[in-house]
């Protein structure tokens, strides 16, 4: 729900005001509602302060009614809302607001009543909402100036009302407020300090309100959106609907379920919209994906199509037998390829490399077998007693060099005698050693 839309009542001493959209109409006071409300308590019944204690902070609502109803600032008992709680050596700083009890109970009581949610929220809480560390701000509430700041050193407020009908009863009412605290604002400075206009009917005491307290500050405050309403064909500048808007759930002085529930009916709306977005999203990219997947899998099927036709090409050419005038030079090229494999000196230049001293290698021979016509060399050795690990090394080297090793019965029955088969383990020609 936007500003515009939000129904805002002002509880004032002269009456209750509903502002609405761009109007502002007077109502009589507790009505009853069908709508959800923020209603802003801006009455002279509720004093308003910051003071300090020492002790602990635990004890601030109970220590500060007792000084309020001892000082006679309220009548009889009062409820104490915080706005702002500081710690500060050796004790805290509070700013609050005391409302009598019976102002309280009947507030309360009837926000229960309503249809729908009703949220209670007092001046000063808007006075103090956003205002951090280094900070300040000044509303203008009818003819009242009222200011909070909060600096290093501690909390601050202030308020005092235009007196007379004088031309420059404002801008003296200005001028006599900060005045008190000069320090503070030069401190401050101009850009930390925000002037706003809570309720004013007069634009005349705009303008030297405002001119009073740039005079102060030494250059023009941040000014405040203030929106312009129509009460019965007066104008109304205010900026009590987005204050009560932006400051509602946090100085609502409802129980924490009633503010979370207020919260949450706002959320709806952009929730509803947020989902409906994250719908469409997930419909277009699921969509796309199905696109994808056709597209992959059209791809996939021409891909099989082209690799059945290259398998049935091999197959075709596989099946084709070598043409009879052409088995001459096919037998010479088997035979050279055998020759170059087979080639007495390259091997035995490996044969040498990988017989050690401690073995011996009496017979090499090329033979040649019946049923195939593969070469192979044969090789019968001896090792000396004790050093099977040389016959086991020589193996390895000869695997190394690009041989397939077979064991063979051994000729002779010496101790030590082996015999092996050797075959070529790869096709491509070896190049002979130096």
């Amino acid at each position: 729900m936007s500003v515009a839309t939000e129904h805002v009542y002002r509880v004032s001493s002269t009456g209750w005001v509903h502002c609405h959209g761009n109007d502002a109409q007077d109502v009589p006071a507790w009505p009853t509602l069908q709508h959800s409300a923020l209603v802003v308590l801006d009455l002279d019944d509720i004093f308003t302060d910051v003071w300090r204690f020492e002790g602990k902070s635990e004890y601030a609502a109970a220590l500060i009614e007792k000084r309020a109803r001892t000082q006679g600032l309220v009548e009889g008992a009062a409820h104490i809302v915080m706005h702002r709680l500081l710690k500060v050596p050796g004790g805290f700083q509070a700013f609050f607001s005391a409302i009598p009890l019976e102002l309280w109970q009947r507030c309360t009581q009837w926000a229960r009543e309503q249809g729908d949610h009703c949220l209670l929220l007092t001046a000063a809480g808007l006075l103090s909402h956003g205002v951090g560390t280094d900070g300040g701000r000044i509303l203008l509430s009818q003819r009242r100036l009222m200011y909070f700041a909060q600096t290093e050193e501690g909390l601050s407020f202030g308020s005092m009302q235009a007196l007379g009908g004088r031309e420059s009863a404002m801008a003296d009412a200005a001028q006599a407020l900060l005045g008190r605290q000069q320090g503070l604002w030069t401190r401050l400075g101009a850009d930390a300090v925000e002037y706003g206009v809570l309720w004013s009917v007069q634009p005349e005491d705009v303008e030297a309100s405002l001119h009073a307290i740039q005079a102060v500050l030494g250059n023009a405050p941040v000014v405040l959106f203030a929106a312009e309403l129509d009460a019965a064909g007066a104008r109304v500048l205010t900026a009590l609907p987005k204050l009560a808007h932006e400051g509602a759930g946090r100085h609502a002085l409802n129980p924490l379920g009633e503010r979370i529930a207020w919260r949450a009916e706002r959320w709806v709306a952009p929730v509803t919209v947020v989902t409906a977005l994250a719908g469409l999203v997930l419909i277009a990219a699921g969509a796309l994906i199905t696109q994808q997947t056709d597209g992959y899998r059209s791809a996939g099927q021409g891909e099989r199509a082209q690799l059945e036709t290259l398998q049935s090409r091999i197959q075709a050419v596989s099946a084709v037998e070598t043409p009879r005038k052409l088995l001459p030079a096919t037998e010479l090229a088997r035979q050279l390829d055998q020759g170059i494999r087979y080639n007495p000196m390259t091997f035995l230049l490996d044969l040498k490399e990988a017989t050690g001293n401690d073995m011996r290698i009496q017979r090499v021979r090329l033979e040649t077998e019946a049923q195939n016509r593969t070469r192979t060399f044969r090789v019968d050795g001896l090792a000396a007693s004790g050093a099977s690990y040389a016959v086991m090394r020589w193996v390895s080297h000869m695997t190394a060099a690009g041989w397939t090793l077979k064991a063979l019965d051994p000729v002779g029955a010496a101790p030590g005698a082996f015999s092996y088969q050797l075959i070529a383990a790869g096709a491509a020609p070896r190049s002979e050693k130096p």
